[in-house]
């Protein structure tokens, strides 16, 4: 194009106000993409950690976060997908806990082989590899973090200690609850299902199972609690029944969320390294680091709702 003739396009593009078409640009492989950040539901700061270790790679390296919740719909999720595939996504992180199971293991199976069509990697964040795939999955240890928390219990003398979360079905439940299970039979203490208690991830629901755990006098001396907010709810209903925190009941959390220094006991907990992980997924996604499965080391948050049971 001859220097008059721009110029005239030039000044033609900018009295019509157009624009250029990112999205255009994205699909030739020119300008900033997108990384997509797709999320079952979006609960608390954790999720917040996860993603800012995502932005931190990808601003960097001058690309954009997208970010998206399923609501658990596969239908939604599915549509995201192909939209993203459509508009020439960077990569897909898809976040959190999901089913365990093998319906699960197949869509995300096929979501990659969709994706790969477009150079773009599928990377599973915040829960275990898909067995007999090569996907990716970048995720911290849970059955030691609760583990952590046993030993803890069990060094300072406790024997009876509960468990409060979610039924099994999904991945950080199942995995929070199987190393409760490890821990009591590395330390030779038999499983008590009186001791086993189902609460979903809220307050509310951590206080009404930890009411009837009370209220059932079951003598435990000490809680493990899936979640900070399962343990929030532990504090309510400990509260409300007289029983003290730590001299007659111990607990202890999991995600070290920033409010649960601030409880009286401050929470002893465990802190998993959400930041980490979102940028180690973040970095494997765009071929910063090698596409190799990743598992990041929690670790133990002492603070005052933990101490020896009474004699």
């Amino acid at each position: 194009m001859h220097d008059a003739t721009r110029a005239r396009v030039l000044a033609s593009a900018q009295e019509l106000g157009y624009v250029v078409n990112g999205l255009a640009r994205a699909m030739q492989g020119r300008g900033p993409r997108t990384i997509a950040f797709i999320v079952r539901v979006m609960i608390g700061p954790t999720f917040a950690s996860l993603a800012a270790g995502v932005e931190s790679v990808a601003g960097e390296n001058g690309h954009l976060l997208f970010m998206s919740t399923t609501n658990g719909s596969e239908e939604r999720e599915a549509e995201l997908i192909a939209t993203l595939r459509e508009q020439r996504v960077a990569a897909v992180l898809l976040v959190g806990s999901t089913a365990s199971d093998a319906a699960f293991d197949a869509r995300v199976a096929a979501y990659a082989r969709d994706l790969a069509d477009i150079g773009a990697p599928l990377v599973l964040c915040g829960r275990p590899p898909v067995a007999g795939t090569s996907l990716v999955a970048v995720d911290y240890d849970q059955r030691a973090g609760v583990g952590m928390a046993v030993d803890e219990l069990v060094r300072s003398g406790h024997r009876r200690i509960a468990y409060v979360g979610e039924p099994r079905g999904m991945t950080t439940a199942e995995q929070r609850m199987d190393g409760y299970f490890a821990a009591l039979e590395r330390h030779g203490i038999a499983v008590d299902a009186r001791l086993v208690r189902e609460s979903l991830n809220y307050e509310d629901h951590g206080e009404r199972a930890v009411a009837q755990l009370l209220a059932d006098e079951t003598g435990a001396t000490a809680i493990v609690c899936m979640t900070d907010n399962i343990a929030v709810g532990a504090y309510r209903a400990a509260r409300h029944v007289g029983v003290r925190i730590p001299e007659d009941l111990s607990v202890v959390g999991f995600d070290d969320v920033p409010i649960v220094g601030d409880l009286t006991p401050g929470l002893t907990t465990v802190h998993p390294p959400f930041f980490e992980v979102g940028v180690a997924a973040a970095e494997i996604a765009l071929g910063l680091r090698p596409a190799s499965s990743v598992l990041l080391q929690p670790h133990f948050v002492r603070r005052g709702s933990a101490a020896a049971p009474r004699s």
